[in-house]
């Protein structure tokens, strides 16, 4: 085939934009030039444009609708809507709607959705992209310096006849985009309609009180519906078909209908590069707990006897976690699974769930008379258990128990008591940690006994206990002269850290936050510098080489472990205190009650001053880089609480989840779907994983195009999507192994990369460029993946069983719905949920074909799956597994033999070795029916793999 073209496309693309000039021809090749790489019109993924303003410029007679759009941030080609009438055009729409905008940083929706309907009583629900997209279509830019700033365009009737345009910059530091507006982000220029004018902030400003105003202030006169709202003498309706909603006829700051825009002005000759033939490197996402919640499996419920005046005697206080359990501990009074009280058991105050699932254990049932503080798991796996009680399990036990971690029954061994002889004094206990044989506790109390000390011995609000009987050590007593509200006792064994409302450690100034020497109970000089007068503090960690302290007037700062010198300083506003911190090691989760904005470098409250360099959305909690003290965008949660105590207990268990605790009443799930959340919330970690790099990529000349072909990629959580590179950039993608593509001229370079749907993405392979006779396909790899997880099945899910012989390579199952793996209910990281009426069949079914052009060449298969809870599987309608699954012929009424969670059958995968043999030359087909134990069994689940071995 002969191939038309000679010169490079970015020369060609130069030449055109130069001249200003694009023959109608370009926007439908022809025959004649369908050979040459196409101009960046927008008008396929292939040729995406880097920004609606280069589609203005190449084509200016372009209508105003979506294009395809692509920047090396973005990864990949994808949609958008262009506005290229306004002012000139090249306006990229990122967001539209009229009240209740999302502040978070994950926006509400995706690109489809914003660009799907941009106006409209259909689209009065806000849809906007999220922040990582909008930084990609800037690529990497910082939204300060876009010159045209960010453009609104404001319905200003209940009609929506009359519209108002708007633009404003920032003069503050204002990198990441952040759709949090209700806050101190300083303006350099604004035109509001036709007032203009210089400074403010994005809370409000503008002229007047009219419509010559944008005020995002949210409060209840708002409906704390978040909005581009009009100043305070204007006023809507509360129809539901209003351009210009408000919650009453009287309400300022109505929220009218609004388009945001942005205008980046990028060229694709500019900001595209040539791909070297190693081709590109993997791109993996920073390791950070996920915006959206983990499914609710159950919470906890009511509200204890937990001293009202007592701030923070809220459902949820503290975590531990032992043996694969979380223990989670507050001032509730029962669990249960939903807000409509499903499966609702009294317990209360401390209750234990599995650190997998999620699901409440009820073996463990203790009993106390108040709230629990204070958590923490012993080297001998008992658990130590702090707070305000009195009683536990119908024995006095003032302030202080350890337990049975199974039962929750006292154990006996530990006589530790605790006092406080201050006059009228109760003893508490706030905080415990565990370093070597020792247990640290921190509290509101002024002696102890247990173990082998019969006497009291003296310990002024912090002390320690052996961990192995509860003798208190009185030759360590750091003698603090108020109560300690949290502990941390470094990991390195030679320090304990410690909050709360003290001055002094014995003699020696110990303002508020105190690191004392494990040693000698002496003081490590520190000096924090706090952010205002009356600075008490509440919550302290060491993570690696810092040490992160936050507390009152919204502070939250980190000091270097070695000099203890300050390295960073936070404050939020409008918001509250920091009130617990935790750590995976690398990202640090500050908790507080603040849902506004935290100021990155700020120090001081409540006038923050100039020269903070970051103003971000926080909802209860944030993430921060431990290894920076950079505050992490990425980590944006969407909560809601019951009285907006904030998190006052955060933890970070053994699978990398992220477990908030407060008076959570519910979250956002992914999908941004919201679910009931009962005191806590959980969040899994992010998927940090590439996909394996594609292999044996080859291309060749055929009479419909350039045909490609590669070996294929696994990833560590399902399903991959297959990018294919031309030149310098993505043109097209796929999830076969196979793809042709319009032909390119001579010489034209492709490759291919993998990508997951975390947006994780694989090293590509090397250039190869298109033959001009097409290759001998290749042989099989050693490992060719025959069924890749995450791939698509036929299944069955019915109160009957399927017609006989379903198993059988030659049945017809063409009525059977299909959908991609892991397919199931009740799970987080499902690709297809299965639904049937009640109650729910016990069995489900599934089939997939797969072809093998010559058995000979294959020695084994190895075939992996997961029994949940118990599964049989056939190869071409013979059995080669059974799992959990009585012998004998099986029904779909047939039980599984045990009950198994979901977590527990993925961390035990099933995988059976299968003869190369017992395949055909031709199409070979897996089938397999997963049963359950009980029907209304919470989850179940199933996914297959097989792979050439």
């Amino acid at each position: 085939m002969q191939r038309s073209g000679t010169g490079p496309a970015a020369t060609r693309r130069a030449a055109w934009l130069t001249a200003g000039v694009l023959l109608a021809s370009v926007l439908t090749p022809t025959a004649a030039n369908a050979a040459s790489l196409p101009v960046p019109n927008g008008l396929t993924a292939a040729s995406a444009a880097a920004s609606c303003w280069e589609i203005k410029q190449v084509t200016p007679s372009a209508p105003s609708g979506v294009y395809w759009l692509a920047t090396p941030a973005l990864g990949a080609p994808d949609r958008f809507y262009c506005d290229q009438t306004t002012g000139g055009g090249g306006w990229v729409l990122v967001g539209r709607g009229r009240e209740d905008w999302s502040q978070s940083d994950e926006g509400k929706g995706s690109p489809a959705t914003v660009s799907g309907t941009i106006t409209g009583q259909a689209a009065f629900a806000p849809a906007q992209l999220s922040a990582a997209v909008i930084r990609a279509l800037l690529n990497g830019a910082a939204v300060k310096s876009l010159s045209d700033g960010v453009r609104l365009r404001r319905a200003t009737n209940a009609t929506g006849t009359a519209w108002q345009e708007s633009t404003f910059t920032f003069s503050s530091p204002r990198d990441d985009w952040s759709w949090m507006f209700n806050n101190e982000q300083r303006l350099a220029s604004w035109k509001i309609g036709a007032a203009s004018g210089t400074g403010g902030q994005t809370a409000a400003f503008g002229s007047g009180t009219g419509l010559e105003r944008i005020e995002t202030i949210t409060t209840v006169n708002q409906g704390w519906k978040p909005g581009f709202g009009f100043g305070t003498a204007a006023r809507g309706t509360t129809s539901a078909s209003s351009y210009l909603w408000a919650p009453s006829s009287t309400a300022p700051n109505p929220r009218p209908f609004t388009q945001v825009y942005l205008r980046p002005k990028l060229l694709s000759s500019t900001i595209f590069s040539a791909i070297p033939d190693s081709g590109t490197a993997k791109s993996e996402n920073a390791g950070v707990a996920q915006s959206f919640a983990a499914p609710t499996v159950w919470g906890v419920t009511g509200l204890g006897a937990g001293p009202s005046t007592t701030e923070g005697s809220n459902e949820v206080s503290a975590f531990a976690e032992g043996n694969g359990i979380v223990y989670v501990g507050g001032n509730f009074l029962a669990v249960q699974r939903n807000s409509a009280g499903s499966g609702k058991v009294t317990q209360s105050y401390l209750a234990a769930f599995d650190v997998r699932t999620g699901e409440w254990i009820s073996s463990f049932r203790p009993t106390f008379n108040n709230q629990v503080k204070a958590l923490a798991v012993l080297p001998n796996g008992r658990l130590a258990v702090g707070g305000y009680f009195s009683t536990v399990n119908g024995a006095s036990r003032a302030a202080f128990v350890v337990l049975d971690p199974t039962t929750g029954a006292t154990d006996a061994s530990y006589t530790t008591k605790i006092f406080n002889n201050i006059a009228g004094g109760v003893p508490v206990v706030r905080s415990l940690d565990v370093q070597d044989n020792w247990l640290y506790l921190g509290g509101a109390f002024t002696h102890m006994t247990g173990g082998t000390a019969t006497s009291q011995r003296y310990m002024r609000s912090a002390g320690r206990i052996a961990a192995t009987d509860g003798t208190p050590d009185r030759t360590w007593n750091p003698e603090f002269n108020g109560t300690v509200i949290s502990l941390d006792a470094s990991a390195r064994g030679d320090r304990a850290y410690y909050a709360g409302y003290f001055t002094t450690s014995k003699t020696t100034a110990a303002v508020k936050g105190a690191a004392i020497r494990t040693a000698d109970a002496t003081v490590v000089p520190w000096t924090i510098d706090f952010s205002s007068a009356n600075n008490y503090q509440q919550a302290v960690r060491e993570v690696g080489s810092r040490v992160w302290i936050g507390g009152s007037n919204h502070m939250l700062y980190s000091y270097d472990r070695a000099a203890m010198s300050e390295l960073s300083t936070n404050i939020t506003k409008s918001g509250g205190d920091f009130q617990a911190i935790s750590s995976d090691g690398s990202v640090v989760y500050g908790g507080c009650h603040c849902f506004y904005t935290n100021y990155s470098g700020a120090r001081r409250w409540p006038t923050i001053g100039t020269n903070w360099t970051q103003a971000s959305k926080i909802s209860s909690a944030g993430a921060w880089d431990n290894a920076t003290g950079k505050y992490l965008n990425a980590f944006s949660p969407i909560v809601s609480q019951r009285a907006g105590a904030g998190a006052w207990a955060l933890f970070n268990d053994s699978t990398g989840t992220t477990w908030f605790g407060g008076d959570y009443s519910s979250s956002f799930k992914a999908g941004f779907v919201s679910q009931w959340s009962g005191g806590f919330v959980r969040f899994a970690h992010n998927d940090t994983q590439a996909p394996t790099i594609p292999s044996r990529l080859t291309a060749a000349v055929t009479a419909g195009g350039d045909a490609l072909g590669w070996s294929g990629s696994t990833d560590n959580r399902g399903s991959v999507t297959y990018q294919v590179l031309r030149q310098d950039r993505v043109i097209a993608a796929t999830t076969s192994t196979s793809l042709t593509v319009p032909a390119a001229p001579a010489g034209t370079k492709y490759f291919v990369r993998a990508v997951d749907p975390s947006g994780n993405r694989s090293a590509s392979t090397p250039a190869v460029t298109a033959d001009t006779a097409a290759p001998p396909p290749p042989p099989p790899p050693a490992d060719a993946t025959l069924i890749g997880a995450g791939s698509s099945w036929s299944y069955y899910y019915s109160a009957t069983d399927p017609a006989p012989g379903w198993q059988a390579p030659t049945y017809d199952a063409s009525s059977w719905p299909t959908g991609p793996a892991p397919l199931g209910w009740g799970q987080a990281t499902l690709g297809t949920t299965l639904t049937a009426a009640t109650p729910k069949p016990l069995t489900s079914y599934y089939r997939k074909a797969f072809t093998v052009a010559d058995p000979a060449q294959v020695g084994t298969v190895e075939v992996t799956t997961r029994a949940d809870d118990g599964i049989v599987v056939y190869l071409n309608g013979v059995e080669i597994t059974r799992v959990n699954m009585p012998s004998g012929t099986v029904t779909s009424g047939t039980y599984a033999i045990s009950a198994i969670s979901a977590s527990t059958a993925l961390a035990n995968p099933v995988v059976v070795q299968v003869p190369g043999s017992t395949l055909v030359a031709g199409t070979n087909v897996i089938t397999a029916e997963v049963h359950s134990n009980y029907r209304a069994t919470p989850s179940a689940s199933f996914e297959l793999s097989a792979v050439v071995k």
